[in-house]
């Protein structure tokens, strides 16, 4: 996905947090667009296998939409590809205490 450098230089000057969260939902997007792109697809096949509108899944693809946790496993499960990987390694998990 290109990317001006108006909106990246407004980009930096932008909470830290929120930075990290806009980047996520931008890598989110560019998977999105790989997979896409590799399977011959478009977003309104996208949009059809979800059966939603290709405005919404326009929207979407901006990257700036927040992500459910429930979109992402049905544009997995409609794409047949994962979206996101999630790794955790034994040595830097701590128990969660009540």
């Amino acid at each position: 996905m290109k990317r001006s450098s108006i909106i990246e230089a407004r980009r930096q000057r932008v909470n830290p947090e929120i930075r990290r969260m806009v980047n996520l939902s931008f890598k989110i997007v560019d998977r999105i667009h790989e997979i896409l792109e590799s399977k011959g697809l478009k977003q309104r096949d996208l949009a059809l296998r979800l059966g939603k509108k290709e405005s919404e899944i326009s929207r979407w693809m901006r990257g700036t939409h927040n992500f459910t946790i429930d979109t992402l496993i049905a544009i997995e499960d409609a794409l047949g590809e994962p979206i996101i990987a999630v790794c955790h390694s034994d040595a830097s998990q701590e128990p969660v205490s009540a």
